[in-house]
């Protein structure tokens, strides 16, 4: 099966305790994703995540967190992708995904001589360096202000071995989102 990229609804959130909820809104914004970033890894949400910022209406790369240690390695590989400094229009997932309205999930098998949805340097981080073969589960989740306005997104990716998200992961993934996307929209 090739890469596919499938629109999905989440779950309903499941309500984040105030400790973490005081904690992430007393960080400037963007750090308050990353630890969120950081807090997913924990419930084992995802091995490695991508925050990507819209700033006025271009798409930037916010931070990266990684479970092992190449996550510096792959921010500066994915700073170089063609989808950086464009419209968020332009291609990218975090693009497809508010084109779409939806969080999107990116599953299937990655071929070499296919360039698929996925930015060559998250294909290389999921396929461990091959050139083809199971891209794993990854779940593109959007960050919209209440005026429908582009605030960013994160993606979630898990190899293959640890299966979709599952159980509460889905759950607290949801209202982490919500909680993250307010903060980013200037809620107090």
């Amino acid at each position: 099966m090739a890469v596919m990229v499938i629109p999905f609804s989440m779950p309903e959130p499941m309500e984040i305790p105030e400790h973490i909820i005081a904690s992430l809104r007393a960080m400037a914004p963007d750090e308050a994703v990353h630890k969120g970033m950081a807090l997913l890894a924990q419930i084992e949400a995802a091995e490695l995540l991508v925050y990507d910022k819209v700033v006025d209406e271009r798409l930037e790369l916010g931070s990266v967190f990684s479970k092992s240690a190449n996550g510096a390695e792959l921010e500066q590989k994915l700073s170089d992708e063609a989808c950086y400094g464009q419209p968020l229009d332009a291609g990218s997932l975090a693009g497809s995904a508010f084109a779409q309205g939806s969080a999107l999930l990116v599953m299937g098998q990655a071929e070499e001589e296919e360039a698929g949805p996925l930015p060559r340097a998250l294909r290389e981080a999921v396929l461990g360096g091959a050139r083809s073969g199971d891209v794993g589960f990854n779940y593109v989740l959007t960050f919209q202000a209440a005026d429908g306005r582009a605030l960013g997104a994160l993606t979630l990716m898990r190899p293959h071995g640890s299966g979709p998200l599952n159980h509460e992961q889905p759950n607290v993934t949801e209202g982490l989102r919500r909680l993250l996307g307010d903060i980013l929209q200037g809620g107090t």
